[in-house]
């Protein structure tokens, strides 16, 4: 590496202001380090740690390619049960009446080859950055997150000799939230609308309610093909269409085989909640590895605002299933979306 590289990765700010306020929401422990600005740009710098390991992590992992996708659900599910609002967003921070609107942000972690966040690190304690909070954690454990300042903003010119009354807005979110119930047994293109399931919520501690009135099937390769049937559609030339269609073809490879359809169920669910419904087969399997290609996500809609009972009509894809299947196919409750509002904190 050369001197000028080095010096490129350096935090060398025109303006700074150290903000050093321990902060704990809801648990979390946060530090706002400092306000930064450099070249035009402008960051407010945190420090927090990672969730606690429990003691699952702390065995040997089992290779992924031998966990299922129910397995590897739980596993997801059970992370971000964990981590819960230390994924918050800062959207906001408003600082002696001045405002600091953040859209996007940067999170590293203290791996030996990085240098660069051992440096920035560096950098404020120089400044002055008091660690009390943080000294016997292992640095593996912190994560340093920078945000970024809307350009359209300046940088706050703030009386460094009065108090710096802070205010931090957390962006809403949304948590999948793992629930569980017992498998359900349902026909194709019809079940009885008038049974209730129920599954327990542990956010609101109580019973809630759904219906699921039917599966049906979704042919993505089908539908692919019949796309590219037809002419170019309009902005396309004939040789992008045609490597349109094979990166299609190639994304299907990661939702399910030639000799698979998407199956589907349509629901309605207490206070119009979206649950996350999957195959039995599907949750069993091990999941499908695709080469070099991400994976693709499909969403789908119902044809009608309201279902027989008066809520709002969702349909869920609920896995891939073999073509031929017709009859009753067994579904698990797996999880529901919660949105999380938008969260003002005074310190």
């Amino acid at each position: 590496m050369r001197l000028k590289e080095l010096k490129d990765t350096m935090l060398l700010p025109d303006r700074e202001i150290l903000l050093n306020r321990l902060v704990n929401v809801e648990d979390i422990k946060l530090l706002l380090m400092s306000s930064t600005s450099e070249n035009g740009t402008h960051k407010l710098w945190t420090l927090s740690p990672l969730p606690e390991r429990s003691s699952e992590e702390k065995v040997i992992r089992e290779s992924e390619e031998s966990l299922s996708n129910r397995e590897l659900m739980q596993r997801d599910l059970k992370r971000e049960t964990i981590i819960g609002d230390q994924e918050r967003f800062i959207s906001q921070m408003i600082i002696q009446g001045r405002s600091m609107t953040f859209s996007s942000s940067q999170s590293t972690y203290f791996m030996e080859p990085d240098y660069r966040t051992y440096m920035e690190l560096q950098h404020f304690i120089e400044k002055g950055l008091d660690l009390a909070g943080f000294e016997d954690m292992e640095l593996e454990r912190l994560v340093l997150t920078c945000y970024e300042q809307d350009s359209s903003e300046a940088f706050p010119d703030l009386d460094l000799d009065q108090e710096l009354d802070i205010t931090l807005k957390f962006a809403g979110t949304v948590r999948t939230i793992p629930v569980h119930t017992e498998p359900i047994m349902l026909n194709f293109g019809d079940s009885s609308n008038e049974i209730k399931h129920y599954y327990y919520d542990p956010v609101h501690e109580k019973n809630r309610f759904f219906y699921v009135h039917a599966w049906t099937r979704y042919d993505i390769w089908g539908e692919t093909q019949k796309r590219f049937e037809n002419p170019a559609e309009e902005g396309f030339t004939e040789e992008e269409w045609q490597r349109f269609k094979e990166q299609s073809m190639k994304s299907n490879e990661s939702v399910c085989s030639k000799d698979q359809v998407i199956a589907l169920v349509e629901y309605e669910s207490e206070d119009n909640l979206q649950l996350n419904f999957y195959a039995q087969d599907y949750l069993d399997a091990k999941p499908i590895r695709s080469s070099g290609m991400s994976s693709t996500v499909l969403f789908f809609a119902s044809d009608h605002e309201l279902g027989p009972h008066g809520l709002k009509s969702r349909v869920d894809s609920i896995g891939p299933i073999d073509k031929t299947v017709e009859g009753d196919i067994i579904v698990e409750l797996m999880s529901y979306y919660k949105e999380l509002p938008e969260k003002t904190v005074k310190l």
